[in-house]
Order: C-alpha cells, then structure tokens, then sequence
C-alpha cells in the first residue's frame, strides 16, 4: 500500500508559483502603462482574476446579475458630452468597447462583456454536462419558438453582412458584434435566471441601475456641469440611458397597478421620483415620448379595474381640454406651456434643427431604399445623401453606415427579407408576453408580462430616434426580455416547453397543472 504524499509533494512547486506571480506582475505593469498610469488599471488583472475564479465557483444567477448591474450602472468615458468622467469610466470602457481600443490589446474586437458572456455559457455547459444541479432548481427552459426565431434573427444578420461583402464591401465587425451580441446575452441569461424566483432580483437590478445613474445625472448636471460650462450639459449621460430610465420607471407602475398594496406603493413613492429627475436631466426628449407609449400600452392590455374605468372617464373629459391646451401654447414661450414646446420639437422641423436634421436623413434613407429595394444593400455601406444635411462625423464617423434611425437603416442594409428575419424576433416577445398576461395567476407574473412588452416597445422607440443596438443598455435589456419573457410563457402555460426526445411534448393540461406550482416561487420583481 503506497504512502500518501507528504505535504510537499502536495504543494505547487517554486517554479509554478514564481512563474504564475511573474505573471501577474507583468500583466499589472502592463495594464497600468496601457491606461495611462491610471491606477484603476493596476489592480484589473488581480480582479479579473478574482472575478473569473468567483464566476466558476457561484451560482450563475449571482454572476449574471453581476454582471447586468456594472454594464448598466457603470458609465463611459464620452458619456456627459465626454467632457468629465469618473475614474470607474475605464471598467465601463472595458466592458463597452472592444478591447483594442478600452485595453490595447492588439486585434482584439471583442468587448469585456463579449468575454465574459462566452465565459459564463462556458461555464453553464461545463456544468451540464458534469450533471451539476448547483443552478437547477427551479429552472425553466427556454420554448422551441424562441429558439427558432433567435436562429432566424442570426440569419438575417449574417445575410446583412454576407450581402454587404457580396457587393464589394469588408466584414462590418462592430456591426456584427453589437446584433449578434443579442442572442449571445439571451444564451447566458437563458441559462443563468432560473424563472419565476429571479424574476423579482431582474426587476431589482434594473430599478438599482436605474437609480445609480440618476444620482450620476443629478450630479454631473447641478454639481460638475457649472463649473465646467457655467450652466447645463446637453446631456448627462448617454441615451442609452433613456431605455434603462423608462423601464425602471415602468416597473415600478406597472407594480404598483398589478398588486395595488403598500409595498408596492411605497417603493414607488421612493424610487419613481428619483429616476424620472435622472430621466429629467439627462435631458432626452425621446425618453418621454418612449415611457408615454409604454403606459398607454400597459394600460390597453391591463385587465378592467375600478379604478382604470374612473381614469377613462376622466380621461375622455379632459382630452378636448388637453388638445385646446396644446393648440394655444403651441405658438407660446411661456412656462407654462413646457411640454407643448417639448411637443412641438419633436414634430416641427422648423423649430428644432435636431427633427430637421432626422428628417433630412430619414428621406435619404427612403430614397436609398427605393435603389435597393428587395435585397438592400448590405452591411458595411452607407446611404445616399440624396440631400446633405450637417456632417456629424467629428462625433459619429459611421453615421451614414448606421444610421440614427437604425430601423429604416436596417431595412436599408438587410432588404425587407433580413429585415423581418431580424425584426421578428421582437414580435415574439411580445406575442409571448401577451399570451402570458392573459393567462398569468398572479401580480408577479403579469407584471413580468407587461414589462417584456415594455422593454419591446421602449426598444423601437428608441431605435426609430437614435442608434438603436449601438447602444449597450439596448442589447442586454432586450436579451432580458428575450429570456424572460420564454420562461413565463413556460410558466403560465402561454407556450409549451422544449420538446422532451423520450416522452414528445407535455400535454397541455400537464403544464396548466404543473405551472401553478412553479409560479407560485416568484416574488415581486420590488419587494
């Protein structure tokens, strides 16, 4: 019988360590000298380190949620008009941006996020096919129809850049990466939040981010903002912002109007307030027109209550009111008549030179359409300027190969058939969502409901005003929608599971007996 090793034999040998803190050395020299002598980056490489360990060790749910949180509540260095930042700006670089240009690793042209969300599916499959049961309980997979739509989404965008390269252009990279990193965060959120218990920590992280950036806003605007200008910023901090702001805001109504109790209102009362002033002072016109859409949309497809009958009648009594308020601020500088003139910038194109310049480029891209009008024309080329409007390529160089409008864009480059490969996707949601509200027992879950349809409907908003995808808090928030709005469909028997290979598809009265069951793990997405 052999002896059992002694505790030498058990110790990684000098060699090892001396190499592995080498390493660590060098890579810490090496992240100080590339960002600059900024100290934040001297203690990335232990970080990641740490944070790659902890990652593989905890529940996914944690990671992810994590993970969701810094993307969302971290800022960039252009946000505030790039003229003043915080030292945590270069995580939120890293994060962002591809790695060459946030780290300077050379050829790198995935983001922090990229990385990490490939880390973390690496980690769920290596865990499933161990047979670990450390993120199972309660997990609810994802229906076939969500699968197949997200296949038919990726084909649509690989036919954008394939017919983009068919007509003489390059691979369109940070075009590529942006799209497909959609159904890469709704794989890892697919896998992370289990169902119905996390979908109240989803709601929590999106209220917390949310509140983050509005204190951020609230700074930069009455604190650093006169001292660097002498007055206000054109914004605070970028209009991504504008999606995370009005689902936030959202939640917390759409909560208060589904359970109608105390806790509800109360954290309502505390957290409405501050998000709707960061939404305020980020200074989006867009914003409000997107969170308006969302409520009346909650509203249309919210069950009959006492209360929203009164609403109505009040509301059709003062519609004539509010038209007549309209018609005589419309010509009106006064204060009083505030919103009329927000109201007006966003529809004359006289009184705004943003509207006229949206304009301008929303005809461009319809006549470019009519030149391309069954394949498009592919990624990686620009519109026609047909009429030239002011050149805003000092702050967006590519902003006639990804247009501000990013849906006509993207009818443009994907042609009508890529176009609605990708866009369908999003109806899917919504059609889900919809299915679920209808059918849901519970506050938790037709909340859950409303807000997936929410997060499409705020998303289009914003991709018809601005850059759509671009924008970071556009892909992580509709790949939530993606992965949450699946497993309620699951939940509330809206739509059946993934198809089992030894006993076919679970009858439709075996889901509605089990669901109940499964539903009753959620909580409020506020407690």
């Amino acid at each position: 019988m052999s002896s059992p090793p002694s505790l030498d034999e058990r110790r990684p040998g000098v060699a090892v360590f001396a190499a592995s803190l080498l390493a660590m050395g060098a890579a810490t020299v090496g992240a100080l000298v590339a960002g600059g002598g900024n100290p934040v980056l001297a203690l990335l490489p232990v970080a990641l380190i740490a944070l790659l360990w902890g990652m593989a060790m905890a529940p996914l749910r944690w990671s992810a949620s994590i993970l969701v949180l810094l993307v969302l509540s971290l800022e960039v260095s252009s946000d505030a008009s790039g003229l003043w930042h915080t030292p945590l700006a270069v995580l939120g670089d890293i994060l962002h941006d591809n790695l060459e240009r946030s780290a300077k690793i050379p050829g790198m042209i995935l983001s922090g996020l990229d990385g990490l969300a490939l880390y973390l599916l690496g980690v769920s499959i290596y865990r499933r096919a161990k047979g670990s049961t450390l993120d199972m309980k309660g997990f609810v997979p994802a229906p076939t129809v969500i699968i197949a739509f997200l296949l038919l989404f990726v084909g649509g965008v690989l036919y954008a850049d394939a017919l983009g390269i068919a007509r003489g252009g390059s691979v369109a990279f940070w075009k590529l990466r942006h799209l497909v990193q959609i159904p890469l965060l709704f794989l890892v959120f697919q896998a992370s939040f289990r169902g119905p218990s996390d979908y109240s920590l989803v709601g929590r992280l999106v209220i917390l981010a949310a509140s983050l950036k509005a204190l951020l806003a609230i700074y930069v605007q009455h604190v650093v903002a006169p001292e660097l200008t002498g007055g206000e910023m054109l914004y605070a901090t970028n209009h991504g912002d504008s999606i995370l702001f009005c689902l936030a805001a959202f939640i917390l109504v759409a909560n208060v109007a589904e359970r109608e109790d105390r806790r509800s209102t109360l954290n309502a009362a505390i957290f409405l307030p501050l998000i709707l002033a960061g939404l305020g002072e980020n200074a989006r016109r867009t914003a409000w027109v997107m969170l308006a859409m969302a409520l009346v949309a909650a509203y249309a497809m919210g069950r009959p209550r006492p209360w929203k009958r009164a609403l109505t009648r009040v509301a059709l009594v003062a519609i004539p009111l509010l038209l007549l308020y309209v018609a005589i601020g419309w010509d009106h500088s006064s204060s009083v008549f505030a919103p009329v003139r927000i109201l007006r910038s966003l529809a004359d194109s006289q009184l705004d030179s943003s509207t006229r310049w949206r304009d301008v480029e929303n005809w461009n891209i319809a006549m470019s359409i009519r030149e391309h009008p069954l394949l498009g024309l592919g990624l990686g080329h620009e519109y026609t300027e047909f009429v030239r409007g002011d050149d805003i390529s000092a702050i967006f160089a590519d902003f006639k190969g990804w247009p501000h409008n990013s849906v006509l864009g993207l009818l443009l480059f994907a042609g009508p058939i890529g176009f609605t490969a990708i866009w369908s996707l999003f109806g899917c949601v919504v059609f889900l969502a919809l299915r679920s509200y209808r059918m849901a027992r519970s506050p938790d879950d037709r909340t859950t409901a409303m807000t997936c349809v929410a997060t499409v409907i705020v998303s289009s908003v914003f991709a018809f005003g601005d850059t759509g995808a671009h924008h970071m808090q556009y892909r992580v928030l509709i790949a939530l929608a993606l992965a949450v709005s699946g497993k309620l469909a699951v939940v509330t028997g809206a739509w059946p599971a993934a198809r089992s290979r030894r006993h076919g598809p679970a009858r439709r009265s075996e889901q509605r007996r089990v669901n109940p069951a499964v539903a009753g793990q959620g909580q409020s997405p506020v407690t």
